[in-house]
């Protein structure tokens, strides 16, 4: 999550997930801004990044492929925030009960400028995490939203990803010029952070691919392959679990074709 302050009001870019966080948001904003929010802008449809529109504004832009995602969650928000944060639906059934989900006014689908006063945001379609993931350059500072394309302090989240298009784009943003990459979760970082995470899709791409041209049963590459060397954090056993569950994600994405 992130925010570029411009002439007509800050525009931010994602939305955290509970009313006071929100609250605290548009307190810190206020220190930067009289204005109020000019706009919202989803990096993609998962819950944690678009809820709290619902709190904060309703003007809203995103790829056209989150209006399918987003409206999914009208429906089914309480299943998806408990596959990621067990019990926080009965703890906040005060708030995601009577949340109203914000759809897009606003959608794209492969690139969007916006030029407001000396500000520019060019907004392009990417895919990669999800399948309407987008980044957003803003070319006067040399910075780039990643969204959840790239993650500090954790493996990025691989449940929906399409590997190719995820490898392409941080190939892509490594030549970018850009001083400064913000990640969809984790802390603002530089070029070796984004190189990190291209070498950990490759190897683990290449090693896959490996195995299962030698014909290794799916269930069984990740005992026969090596990525510690490769991962770009330190080895703990929540990360190799992480992992073995992206090496099942690769082999079906290489099984079908997809790279």
């Amino acid at each position: 999550m992130g925010c570029v302050i411009t002439e007509i009001g800050p525009i931010l870019i994602d939305t955290p997930m509970l009313p006071e966080e929100a609250d605290r948001l548009r307190k810190e904003l206020f220190l930067l801004s009289d204005l109020d929010i000019a706009h919202i802008i989803y990096t993609h449809q998962h819950f944690d990044h678009v809820i709290g529109s619902a709190y904060l504004s309703k003007r809203t832009i995103a790829h056209q492929g989150t209006l399918t995602g987003i409206g999914y969650l009208k429906n089914n928000l309480k299943k998806e925030i408990n596959l990621f944060f067990p019990d926080l639906h009965e703890q906040r059934k005060d708030v995601f009960d009577h949340l109203e989900i914000v759809l897009p006014q606003i959608t794209f689908t492969t690139e969007l400028t916006l030029y407001i006063g000396d500000v520019t945001l060019q907004l392009s379609f990417t895919g990669g995490h999800s399948s309407a993931s987008i980044i957003i350059y803003i070319p006067e500072e040399r910075v780039l939203f990643m969204g959840d394309n790239l993650a500090t302090g954790m493996l990025p989240v691989t449940a929906n990803c399409r590997y190719g298009q995820w490898i392409d784009l941080l190939e892509r943003v490594e030549q970018m010029d850009v001083e400064t990459y913000i990640p969809g979760h984790g802390d603002v970082c530089g070029k070796e952070t984004v190189r990190g995470v291209r070498l950990y899709f490759e190897a683990m791409r290449d090693r896959v691919r490996d195995c299962l041209n030698q014909g290794v049963p799916k269930e069984k590459v990740f005992d026969k392959i090596h990525l510690k060397d490769s991962l770009p954090l330190p080895f703990s056993e929540e990360i190799m679990q992480q992992s073995a569950f992206d090496v099942s994600i690769m082999c079906d994405q290489i099984v079908k074709g997809y790279l």
